[in-house]
């Protein structure tokens, strides 16, 4: 794979910044695994949310949107579709300014039946990497999200 024209003899250029870098990386990724998800029915941010809750369980909106780092109206539109589609569900919360989801029985169905399609993707992706390299990818990933807690 050859790099990008607008970043090949442009290192530390605006154009190769690190945000710029991970935002190509991230729309190529989510252009594969949304092909890759494609017969399940679920698109990548879709069959995300659904892994999200299936490890959270039922949780607030706002807690959801920490944890993915996703800003409340985003997330709010995509999980009403997911809702129209009867896979997550809206659950009254003690506080009425909180808002509850979770996934339903077809929500956990939909999610279970996609997770195979997932993983021959993430297995394709993981393949092209050196061994060990993901690892290493994870750990720098989170030193970026940490440098950049309240950075704007």
């Amino acid at each position: 794979m050859t790099e990008s024209k607008l970043t090949a003899a442009h290192a530390n250029q605006p154009v190769d910044c690190v945000s710029y870098r991970l935002r190509r990386a991230a729309r190529k990724a989510a252009r594969f695994y949304d092909t890759a998800l494609r017969p399940s029915g679920l698109r990548n941010t879709q069959f995300s949310l659904l892994a999200a809750l299936d490890v959270l369980g039922e949780t607030s909106i706002g807690d959801l949107s920490e944890e993915l780092a996703i800003d409340g109206t985003t997330l709010t539109r995509n999980l009403e579709i997911l809702v129209r589609r009867g896979l997550v569900e809206n659950i009254a919360a003690e506080d009425a300014r909180v808002r509850n989801v979770r996934l339903t029985g077809l929500g956990k169905a939909t999610y279970e039946e996609a997770v195979p399609f997932w993983r021959e993707a993430q297995e394709h992706v993981l393949e092209a990497l050196e061994p060990k390299r993901w690892t290493g990818m994870r750990a720098q990933l989170h030193q970026i999200e940490a440098a950049c807690d309240g950075g704007g």
